[in-house]
């Protein structure tokens, strides 16, 4: 099963940080080109899931993250493929310039905003099913 670190990123105005994918050099997951994710990606052995969001946000935008933890896990299924999902909780200077070497963009929006955009399946379930208020 691959297991992913999702980054659920908030500002100091509350804001979240979304990501547009890219399809990725070996063209795998081509289905999900164009649409909106919270960024990170695969687990390394050893890893937690905090660090693994640390590392992948350090990889893919340069952004630097604070206050880790767990939010949520759940088990999502793509192209037969059994994907476990962390989304983690993290805060983040949304004043801190993004590189994009893993995404065509990025956005900071209001949780109520995120109905806007279309996302990526997993990141689409977690957003119906995860309480914003807290």
């Amino acid at each position: 099963m691959i297991e992913v670190s999702a980054a659920v990123i908030r500002d100091a105005r509350g804001r979240v940080l979304i990501a547009r994918r890219r399809v990725d050099a070996r063209g795998e997951w081509a289905q999900l080109e164009g649409l909106w994710e919270f960024p990170g990606g695969k687990r390394e052995a050893g890893e937690t899931y905090e660090e693994c969001a640390e590392r992948e946000l350090m990889e893919e935008l340069g952004l630097p993250l604070c206050d880790l933890r767990v939010l949520m896990e759940m088990d999502y299924t793509t192209d037969g493929r059994p994907i476990h999902f962390a989304f983690v909780a993290a805060r983040a200077d949304a004043e801190t310039p993004l590189m994009l070497n893993a995404h065509t963009d990025t956005l900071w929006v209001r949780p109520d905003e995120l109905g806007e955009y279309a996302f990526c399946p997993a990141d689409e379930a977690f957003i119906k099913g995860f309480d914003w208020r807290v």
